[in-house]
């Protein structure tokens, strides 16, 4: 099953029947993430990034699924550097600070858990990464700024000092993410 799996990671692309088909797979037999975070580690830079972008997939329809499995991730993210890494695990991380702060969350974030997601999202911020992962590393900071006081002085503090450097995609939401926290 395991060779099947990585065959299958192997040929996920862009097209959304591909990824509906490998998503459903995984919502389908949950026990099959566990497979997908270990080739998030393999050393296969090829087999590593679509892991990472299956269960940012798999996030997007079920964002409880891939809560279960939160200590993995934010030791995957402390340590891996590999942008095609980063911008899913961003992308997981702001699905979760979504639904914690929507009106009917699915999951909860405890204390500890914000923490570890806010240091992650700032040290993305501060460290040379590519436009998608601030990104969302900006708005999951700016929603657990809500509720943090000392997180929007800093993430305000840190946009200011780098927008002038930033990419156009960077700067739009850096403006957009400014006008909210005033």
């Amino acid at each position: 099953m395991k060779n099947q799996l990585l065959t299958d990671l192997l040929q996920l692309n862009t097209t959304p029947e591909n990824r509906k088909i490998f998503t459903q797979r995984l919502l389908a037999s949950s026990l099959l993430i566990n497979e997908v975070l270990v080739f998030i580690l393999d050393e296969h830079k090829e087999v590593s990034g679509k892991a990472a972008r299956a269960l940012e997939l798999v996030c997007q329809k079920d964002v409880a699924l891939i809560f279960q499995h939160k200590m993995k991730l934010f030791e995957i993210a402390s340590t891996l550097k590999q942008d095609d890494i980063i911008r899913p695990l961003a992308k997981i991380f702001e699905l979760w600070t979504l639904d914690h702060f929507s009106k009917n969350p699915t999951i909860q974030l405890q204390n500890k858990d914000q923490e570890k997601i806010t240091t992650i999202c700032f040290d993305w911020l501060l460290s040379p990464q590519k436009v998608a992962p601030q990104a969302y590393s900006m708005q999951t900071l700016y929603l657990l700024g809500r509720k943090t006081a000392w997180i929007h002085p800093e993430l305000k503090l840190i946009l200011e000092q780098n927008y002038a450097q930033g990419t156009s995609g960077y700067k739009a939401r850096a403006r957009k993410i400014l006008a909210k926290i005033g």
